[in-house]
């Protein structure tokens, strides 16, 4: 088993379309109404690192693994690490701060 550890400067999540099509668990997907200052779970595959308590961009990932936009500025709280069939994971909780409206282009928050 290779592990490469990656240090994130953004939470990268798939649409929510990804999720309805049984393509991706929820938690590896955007929710589809997100609030403000509510909590909501993340999964990913691989070894993340994110910096506790810090301001990251929600982007959206297509179909097509592509980023699409940015969704909303988000504070993760807690991470954890596990391996699931010799595969290593990444879970944790993020709150959102600002929702980002679907319309805008890919932005600096």
């Amino acid at each position: 088993m290779e592990i490469s550890p990656s240090f994130e400067s953004e939470l990268n999540l798939w649409n929510v379309r990804e999720f309805v099509t049984d393509k991706r668990k929820f938690d590896e997907c955007i929710p589809e109404n997100m609030k403000e200052d509510r909590e909501y779970g993340f999964l990913l595959e691989g070894q993340k690192f994110f910096g506790l308590f810090a301001k990251f961009p929600l982007v959206e990932i297509d179909e097509n693994n592509t980023q699409d936009v940015t969704r909303a500025l988000v504070n993760i709280f807690e991470v954890t690490h596990f391996l699931d069939n010799e595969k290593l994971y990444t879970k944790g909780k993020y709150r959102v701060l600002r929702v980002i409206s679907e319309k805008s282009p890919l932005e600096k928050v």
